[in-house]
């Protein structure tokens, strides 16, 4: 198994949120759970899973370990505590020679009374201890925004969790009901007013939520461009799809010759991806987490398989037996409809934009194939790469 330099795992061990969002991957029923969704001796054998690869794949330069995916600080003080803990031994077993930006993060929507949820943060920094940062990953609900009262309390909260953990980054899940609700420039505002400096746009379509998630693709893509420009014109604020598309386009060309081949692509990239980027769900099945807009996986929720479970063994093992069935699954998700003819369909491969594709030939979401790509991938990847080549042209001009 190739090593990889930075190790990045996603725990999914609570699903309960008071959050509404029509882009959320989790069910109005899953939201609705009171309780962590993973058990005791899952979470443990995962931990114990985790440790031993972490271990394995040094010398890592970082390690990340976010727990998701809803909100846990409704599980209260003595759980946020245990996950720091148990992150904090994951992230040490890699020995990242960068400790300063390997953290443990957890998602929260910080919907509650403000001084409830600020004794809550102040009790949880003072329990916490090791030189791991604990960081909170606030998932923003768009329709919010609308709401005259939420802007101060919001601010509130956040500017005490920086002041206490000394970083806050903000989410947001697309759906065609968020870019209604909330637009590009109220989103980058929202963020620069409340001092957050990465912004994460997650659009992950499911069978369950494509509906919200695969309709009016248009608008959806002009949100995002717009989005992607207001980034642009701000350097100090951090995103995620722009970076995740110019990093697979130099991927791809660099091994390419100019003449991007999907089968390569796939083969030489997807191996060190799925090494690298990794999740657990709450039942202890293990997917690969990829990047498209945001992070998505192959989970049954989007129609595929897990690559396997904790408990069928050593977790490299269980990934190196499962990559080539995933590179497959993923070559062939490209070698049929629309993608056939598509000339992108290499970068595509890179990313996690097939899961978006698999969910819109499964359900029958997003737009007709026979017009061209499902969704937002072509036009997006066509736009990024486009201006690539301008300024690789102006670079190589001077």
């Amino acid at each position: 198994m190739k090593k990889a330099d930075e190790l990045q795992i996603q725990i999914d061990d609570v699903y309960a949120c008071r959050g509404l969002c029509a882009g959320c991957v989790l069910s109005a029923v899953e939201r609705k759970s009171t309780h962590p969704d993973m058990s005791e001796f899952t979470f443990a054998r995962t931990e114990e899973a985790l440790v031993q690869y972490a271990h394995e794949c040094k010398p890592l330069r970082r390690v990340n370990v976010t727990y998701g995916i809803a909100d846990h600080i409704l599980m209260g003080v003595d759980y946020l505590v245990k996950i720091h803990q148990s992150g904090s031994r994951i992230v040490t077993a890699g020995n990242p020679a960068d400790i300063e930006h390997s953290a443990v993060f957890f998602t929260t929507s910080l919907v509650g009374k403000p001084a409830n949820v600020i004794a809550m943060l102040k009790e949880t920094r003072a329990r916490i201890s090791g030189e791991v940062p604990f960081l909170p990953l606030v998932v923003l609900d768009g329709r919010l925004m609308q709401a005259t009262k939420f802007g101060p309390m919001f601010r509130e909260m956040v500017l005490v969790a920086k002041e206490l953990f000394g970083k806050v980054d903000l989410a947001t899940n697309l759906s065609a009901e968020a870019v209604t609700a909330m637009s590009p420039d109220e989103l980058i505002e929202f963020a620069e007013i409340n001092g957050f400096d990465e912004v994460t746009v997650n659009w992950a379509p499911t069978i369950e939520n494509s509906k919200s998630t695969l309709s009016d693709i248009p608008v959806i893509f002009d949100w995002l461009v717009r989005f992607d420009a207001l980034a642009v014109e701000r350097p100090w604020i951090g995103t995620s799809f722009r970076p995740v598309i110019e990093r697979t386009v130099n991927s791809v060309m660099c091994r390419s010759d100019g003449s991007p081949n999907l089968m390569t692509a796939a083969r030489e990239i997807l191996p060190e991806t799925v090494a690298k980027s990794i999740e657990i769900d709450h039942l202890g099945f293990v997917l690969p987490k990829l990047e498209a807009i945001g992070d998505i996986t192959h989970a049954e929720r989007h129609g595929f398989n897990p690559l396997g479970h904790i408990n069928d063994g050593a977790l490299s093992d269980t990934i190196r037996k499962a990559t080539k069935g995933f590179v497959q699954s993923v070559i062939r998700e490209h070698a049929k409809g629309a993608c056939v003819e598509c000339d992108r369909t290499a970068i595509c491969a890179g990313t996690g934009f097939h899961v978006a594709t698999k969910v819109a030939r499964i359900t029958g979401a997003g737009s007709p194939e026979e017009h061209g790509c499902p969704h937002v991938a072509k036009a997006l990847i066509d736009r990024i790469a486009s201006r690539m080549e301008i300024e690789d042209a102006k670079r190589t001009a001077a």
